[in-house]
């Protein structure tokens, strides 16, 4: 991102439920003063609380302000307030007139704010003032200047967690557990090796999935898989599965923490260097006492990942089933975590072609062509029946050879 000058400039944000985009400029650029407009007494939204999860993390991060009542720097506005754009104008000419230069960023703000505030650009033909505007899907910050855009690109923060993305929505880690991933270079290397296997051989997929199925031989399809990849350090795999065995949890998901190490170790490791956070099997629940039910999570995430501009992208690794709920829950957390910069995504264990054909076929009378018929077996059922859930929840379906590609419309690689 080319360097936008902010020297001299008065930082002014709008409170929101999403308050990583107020957060990233402060991070990323320096200003000499911080204002926030924000609501009391509404019916519709409770600013106080959003303020607070600002507000704590930027006091971790050495920067004190004062959410917490009206004074010349925390402009509160009630709800009746900015149904009447005049009277958020006069509040601008009283709080800012006599401020040279400002930083507005206006990308939470109701509309009423933002057409207050760029009239009050215009009329006191305000050029050096900047307009920041931060697009949760592609982002990037757009920066306008006297009406014309002087910046449109992409930037990165340093030392982001998800613990922090977490907190400015509300949430938290229900167990934090400090794990460093790129330390086990025999477990990637192993997984990586394995991963190629899998994609290679149709045999090998099939007798994975088949761990799925209750009445199945385990400890004969374990054999068959050791057989399949003899080429490879069986004495680690030995290790994976026994690590399994002993809990009986991972035991009713035998395959499916094997394709979320598979999915997560090839994620790691394409993206390390590119990344801000990721955690395997993360778990949430609402960061204040008096907005849970229990203290037992919320939500579980097989793999979250937050990149080094504030996007956060939740797998959800899915070796069998999925119904539409738990589909539409996933996309419902992934946004209450994390807004319009959030992606919910579901990583399943077929290729990228047999995903497509899955699809086509929902379209096709005819069935499956030839080469596919085989998706039709009963083995595939429960497979095919999450994609379509997780379609029609609105998540994307990637296919486990496919992660690398795709990956890239989120991260520079």
């Amino acid at each position: 991102m080319s360097e936008i000058d902010t020297k001299g400039y008065v930082y002014v944000m709008i409170s929101t439920l999403n308050q990583m985009v107020n957060y990233i400029p402060l991070r990323h650029f320096e200003f000499d003063d911080i204002y926030n407009l924000t609501i009391k007494k509404s019916d519709y939204v409770d600013n106080s609380r959003w303020d607070k999860n600002l507000s704590e993390v930027l006091k971790r991060d050495g920067i004190e302000f004062d959410f917490k009542s009206e004074n010349d720097k925390n402009l509160i506005f009630e709800q009746d307030d900015i149904n009447d754009i005049s009277k958020i104008i006069d509040d601008l000419e009283a709080n800012f007139s006599d401020k040279d230069k400002i930083f507005w960023n206006i990308t939470g703000g109701q509309r009423p704010f933002i057409l207050a505030i760029t009239k009050f650009i215009r009329d006191h033909k305000r050029t050096e003032d900047y307009i920041c505007y931060l697009e949760g899907n592609k982002s990037k910050m757009v920066i306008l200047q006297d009406d014309e855009i002087v910046d449109n690109d992409s930037y990165n923060l340093e030392g982001l967690k998800i613990i922090t993305a977490l907190e400015l929505m509300g949430f938290k880690v229900n167990k934090e557990i400090e794990k460093n991933y790129s330390e086990e270079l025999e477990i990637q290397q192993f997984y990586a090796d394995f991963l190629k296997e899998y994609e290679e051989n149709k045999e090998l997929r099939e007798k994975l999935i088949s761990l799925n199925k209750k009445d199945t031989d385990k400890d004969k399809i374990i054999s068959e898989i050791k057989n399949l990849v003899k080429n490879l350090d069986t004495t680690l795999l030995d290790e994976i599965f026994t690590y399994i065995e002993k809990d009986k949890k991972k035991q009713k998901k035998l395959f499916g923490y094997i394709l979320e190490s598979l999915a997560g170790y090839k994620i790691l490791k394409i993206a390390e260097n590119k990344i801000a956070d990721i955690n395997f099997s993360e778990k949430i629940n609402h960061l204040r006492k008096e907005d849970r039910t229990s203290e037992k999570e919320i939500d579980e995430f097989d793999i979250a990942l937050l990149t080094k501009n504030g996007k956060f992208i939740i797998f959800e690794c899915k070796s069998g089933g999925m119904e539409g709920d738990v589909a539409k829950s996933t996309k419902y957390s992934t946004y209450a975590v994390s807004g319009v910069y959030g992606k919910p995504i579901l990583i399943t264990p077929l290729l990228k072609k047999e995903i497509k054909a899955i699809r086509d076929n929902s379209t096709r009378s005819e069935g499956y062509s030839d080469d596919y018929k085989y998706l039709n077996d009963a083995l595939y059922k429960t497979i095919r029946q999450a994609i379509n859930s997780a379609i029609r929840a609105g998540l994307e379906v990637w296919g486990i050879d496919d992660i690398d590609k795709r990956l890239e419309k989120y991260i520079e690689l």
